[in-house]
């Protein structure tokens, strides 16, 4: 998933198993069940909330939102922003991805509302922000990992953290399998650090 580094994991399982090949798959909002369920992977590094069903879930890590806006928005350089500061703004994702602002959006109230097209990528919503078109709540690990100088994260003080799960296949019973996730849970530990320039 986008901002979640898994590579240290990845090392730790293959120095205990080098007889094993790891190839590790990128995956996004979309697709990130999808590849347990087509078999494209054995394991997947999560961001809830997901379709659990038939799915073991692993809780990692949690960690808070950001709001990514243009960096000469008005919100630019706070130290953090809440909620109800968020409301009147235009948010170019599904309402759904950031209930606490479906729950007070002014645009959501306006019959007619413009629908909003699936967004398959990060760099896709951050071309959005840098232009004008809105803003997008996204986790801070998302935010740190994409930098950019014409846009600026602000912590979001009252919504809900992102939970970082790992999940498989509740069928997959493995050694292997249970090797990863202790790997991958004894490394989760760390918040991710805030994003510069914000």
């Amino acid at each position: 998933m986008p901002g979640i580094v898994v590579t240290p994991a990845v090392r730790i399982l293959a120095e205990r198993h080098p007889e094993l090949t790891v190839r590790l798959l990128r995956t996004s909002w979309h697709d990130q069940v999808e590849v347990l369920h087509d078999g494209r992977a054995d394991l997947s590094i999560v961001r809830l909330p997901i379709d659990q069903r038939g799915l073991t879930v692993r809780p990692l890590t949690e960690e808070p939102g950001v709001v990514m806006v243009p960096v000469g928005h008005r919100l630019a350089g706070t130290e953090s922003v809440p909620i109800a500061e968020l409301a009147g703004e235009h948010l170019p994702q599904g309402p759904d991805a950031v209930p606490e602002w479906r729950d007070i959006a002014l645009e959501l109230r306006k019959p007619d509302r413009p629908g909003v097209p699936r967004i398959d990528s990060v760099e896709e919503k951050l071309e959005l922000v840098a232009a004008g078109a809105g803003i997008s709540v996204i986790p801070l690990s998302t935010a740190t990992f994409y930098t950019r100088p014409d846009v600026v994260g602000v912590p979001v003080e009252d919504i809900g953290p992102n939970h970082v799960c790992l999940a498989w296949l509740a069928s997959r019973r493995s050694p292997l399998i249970d090797a990863f996730a202790d790997a991958a849970a004894s490394l989760a530990l760390q918040p991710p650090a805030r994003p510069s320039g914000s």
